[in-house]
């Protein structure tokens, strides 16, 4: 049991700190979670008091405090309840292994929230997120500053085991469903992928039908139209390569002895980039393989096609369909993207908290009185922000039931020990605009 208390409830330096104290700017702008013992037996006024101080010193620390313009900012208290209103979790026994799930469901939590960020940016680049909480939307900065515990989603009568097992059910029903309708989406996509318009193409792949339309063709059914079709005869359209029309004109009528004479008709305007050129050639059915063969031989490159002006409309309409279709798709993947990433982001600070309480109520003792907060490191100040915070939060010691084995049992497993509850959490990953990962969205 020593060795699991010691194993998980000590916070590892995270690989988004040592980014960190690189400066880049295009490295996720991380926070950390911490918290300090308060004095025990202090309620109401003197403990809030208490916590007030708390804040104020860490707002003095140079490597903790912005001064960003933006009112009100970091570092924010993080209302984790405490004292009499504090969640339940049961026995010693209970707080050993919720270190275990809540560090799993951390992580998992930490996955579903960046996945649907990417997602939510491939939908809408210049996608703003905001997080949707007690019918109220807000910027995550905003969030934060005010956040509390959500009593009508997770109620503190009911235990932290139990609040976890709900939160990761409804997750894992959100990660879901985003994988369903973005494969719906994908799915849609592909389908309109196969029956657009290849614009750009050359004549030798690209489809006809995009090119022969009723407006090009001519069709008045007489002998000069552009496409001949009875029992025995047909039209068959030929790409031919760049400075070969001269040679084509000379030899086609003697490709086959069933080759309608003079039938040779370039359609005009349509020549590709490459200079390729587009024609058609009337002959009987029967000459249809051989003629195919010889083309062949000389280079000249047959398509299949047969002209309908019927069969033109309903791809139309049918390109018309599955294109609403796709729009319609993205508005709905996007809309549950961004619903989704709100509700999962809710989810993971309630899950932090939970991680908070838990190493406060192992580390400083019952009843639980502790003081949490959301800080962010300056670029490159990492060290400096740890010390500040060490001086500051670090004062109360460990007087919880395994305390005294933080330490040792951070020596013993070659990790960072900090004298105070600390974890890591990057709520965007994705660079834009050339700053750090969810500046922009963080503040806009």
């Amino acid at each position: 049991r020593q060795q699991l208390f010691c194993k998980h409830s000590i916070a590892p330096i995270s690989p988004g700190e040592r980014r960190a104290c690189v400066g880049s700017m295009s490295a996720p702008r991380e926070f950390w979670i911490v918290a300090g013992g308060c004095s025990k037996g202090q309620q109401g006024d003197l403990s809030s008091q208490e916590k007030e101080a708390y804040r104020t010193e860490l707002r003095k620390a140079p490597a903790l405090a912005h001064k960003s313009g933006h009112a009100d900012a970091s570092p924010w208290k993080f209302n984790v309840p405490d004292g009499e209103r504090s969640l339940l979790f049961g026995s010693f026994d209970n707080l050993i292994r919720l270190t275990d799930e809540l560090q799993k469901a951390d992580n998992s939590v930490d996955s579903v929230v960046h996945r649907l960020e990417r997602q939510y940016l491939e939908l809408e680049p210049n996608a703003q997120f905001k997080v949707k909480s007690q019918r109220q939307e807000k910027k995550l900065a905003d969030y934060f500053r005010t956040w509390q515990w959500d009593e009508a989603k997770y109620p503190k009568t009911r235990s932290i085991s139990d609040n976890l097992g709900l939160l990761m059910s409804v997750v894992n029903k959100l990660d879901e469903e985003a994988r369903n309708k973005t494969a719906s989406y994908t799915e849609y996509k592909s389908q309109r992928a196969n029956i657009s318009k290849k614009d750009g193409a050359s004549l030798t792949n690209r489809e006809l039908v995009d090119l022969l339309t009723p407006d090009v063709v001519k069709m008045k059914g007489g002998p000069d139209d552009d496409f001949i079709s009875t029992e025995f005869l047909t039209t068959v359209c030929i790409v031919l390569p760049r400075g070969t029309d001269k040679e084509f004109l000379e030899v086609y009528e003697k490709m086959h002895q069933c080759i309608v004479p003079m039938s040779a008709k370039k359609f005009e305007g349509l020549d590709d980039k490459d200079g390729n050129s587009l024609w058609r050639v009337v002959m009987f059915k029967t000459a249809v393989e051989d003629f195919k063969k010889k083309c062949r031989e000389k280079r000249y490159i047959v398509r299949d096609f047969e002209y309908s002006e019927d069969g033109y409309k309903r791809l139309k309409s049918q390109r018309e369909q599955i294109e609403e279709a796709v729009r319609r798709q993205h508005e709905i993947v996007r809309n549950l993207c961004s619903a989704a990433w709100s509700d999962a982001m809710i989810a993971w600070v309630h899950v932090k908290a939970m991680r908070v309480f838990v190493e406060s109520v192992l580390r400083y003792g019952m009843p639980p009185c502790f003081a949490a907060y959301i800080v962010s490191p300056k670029p490159g100040q990492t060290s400096n922000a740890r010390k500040a915070l060490a001086d500051i939060l670090g004062r109360q010691g460990n007087a919880g039931p395994g305390g005294d084995k933080m330490a040792a049992g951070a020596d013993d497993d070659a990790e960072e020990y900090f004298p105070y509850v600390s974890f890591s959490f990057t709520p965007f990953q994705v660079p834009r605009e050339g700053k750090s990962s969810g500046e922009v969205e963080f503040w806009a």
